[in-house]
């Protein structure tokens, strides 16, 4: 769990704990100051008991707007973290296009490169075919002549 989470869970036990002891002195103070309205002891229990409920509606109060602001702020994040990943995935499918089309072309080049030296040892031949009858060609006219 969180630390912050277990902060929050410790606080809200003990603000149980301590409810249900603040509501039965609020009760029993509850009855005797309205039996007894003139007795000032009375009075005062009432008075804090009622303090000490009040107190811990409040404290609850704070806790729990806390924690909704926490969750708001995570539901926040994870909306911006969800709008990165979409575009993230975009991105990555662009990537991945591309890396297909460069892995095609690169296919093709090696089909055009080994087309390109089967152009050249042909060319190569026929030179040399060339050389070699443009060499006997001249030896036959110089024995003609």
């Amino acid at each position: 769990m969180n630390p912050e989470t277990e902060q929050y869970d410790e606080k809200i036990n003990n603000m149980k704990k301590s409810f249900f002891s603040a509501l039965d002195d609020f009760k029993k103070y509850y009855v005797y100051y309205n039996k007894n309205p003139e007795v000032n002891e009375f009075q005062n229990y009432f008075s804090n008991s009622k303090g000490q409920l009040q107190g811990l509606s409040s404290d609850m109060f704070l806790i729990t707007n806390s924690i909704q602001k926490k969750i708001q702020d995570l539901d926040n994040e994870m909306k911006t973290t969800s709008i990165k990943l979409e575009s993230e995935k975009k991105l990555n499918e662009e990537l991945t296009k591309l890396i297909k089309k460069l892995e095609t072309t690169q296919d093709g080049s090696k089909i055009m490169i080994d087309d390109a030296k089967e152009e050249y040892n042909i060319q190569y031949y026929k030179n040399w075919e060339l050389f070699v009858g443009i060499g006997i060609l001249t030896k036959l006219m110089l024995q003609l002549v």
